[in-house]
């Protein structure tokens, strides 16, 4: 019979871990969330302590790598940001949302003006002349000459359009998470594919109305490369949804054939919706 003896009253040793990861000349606890340090870098929120070895360079320009990485993978990898975050290795990548903010300002900077994305392409395409006839009896309205209310129209449209492009990378998202409900990924993969969808179609934006601007014409008066840049935005859509939920290439393509005809109609309606409330605030 085996000897049994309790261990009850044995003085047992202490397992601190924090002595043992820490290092000389290294703070207790984060500066910016108070979690105990184990390393220079925070492991809760992956802030640098004074330990930390880090260059000007990286203090004054550190998104820089970011953006870079996250452009290049935007442009050349469709699909995969989403899938970062969806294997949580998205660290090196700019917030999708943040990126889109940024982008759409640079549309009304390059894309935008007279023969750009603005109220005036809208009104040149409008055969009925509907839109020229609201913008002109409201500015007989407010007693503002033409210009004027016409310069005010445009600040109150990229400002109305700026906050609805968040609703439509919703719809996207939840047109997403339809589409790709077997998959049974989290919500932010949706949400973070569609703004990354977002994000090209704006990115092809700024280059299109920017190249036209250029040439002095509208991209409305070329359908034949309106409708090529809709085939560029499907193709890229589909590409994603193979990269970012695995799917087969006829799957990834009959999905995003449903997912970019839905959008085009929230995108369309969202469009006028800007236009309606410019008109109503200008």
């Amino acid at each position: 019979m085996s000897d049994v003896r309790s261990t009850e009253g044995v003085d047992r040793p202490r397992l601190d871990v924090a002595p043992a990861l820490a290092r000389p000349g290294l703070p207790d606890a984060c500066r910016l969330c108070a979690i105990p340090l184990a390393g220079p870098y925070c492991h809760a929120c992956g802030q640098a302590s004074r330990a930390a070895p880090r260059a000007l360079r990286e203090v004054l320009l550190g998104q820089t790598g970011r953006l870079v990485h996250t452009l290049r993978m935007l442009f050349t990898r469709p699909g995969e940001l989403a899938r970062e975050i969806d294997e949580g290795r998205d660290r090196g990548s700019m917030r999708p949302l943040t990126l889109l903010l940024n982008l759409i300002p640079l549309l009304f900077l390059l894309g935008g003006g007279a023969n750009g994305f603005s109220v005036h392409m809208f009104a040149a395409a409008d055969g009925s002349g509907r839109l020229n006839t609201a913008i002109e009896r409201s500015a007989a309205r407010r007693n503002a000459p033409l210009p004027v209310f016409e310069e005010h129209l445009e600040q109150r449209f990229r400002t109305a359009y700026s906050l609805l492009i968040v609703v439509q990378v919703t719809a996207y998202g939840l047109m997403l998470g339809l589409a790709e409900r077997r998959r049974r990924k989290p919500w932010i993969v949706h949400f973070a594919a569609a703004t990354h969808y977002m994000c090209f179609s704006v990115a092809l934006s700024i280059a299109s109305f920017s190249l036209f601007r250029a040439a002095g014409t509208t991209l409305a008066a070329h359908p034949a490369f309106w409708m090529a840049q809709m085939a560029v935005s499907g193709t890229y859509m589909g590409l994603s949804l193979h990269r970012a939920y695995d799917d087969r290439p006829l799957a990834a393509a009959a999905k995003a054939l449903g997912v970019i005809a839905g959008g085009f109609v929230v995108a369309l309606a969202l469009t006028y919706l800007s236009l309606a409330v410019a008109l109503w605030t200008a």
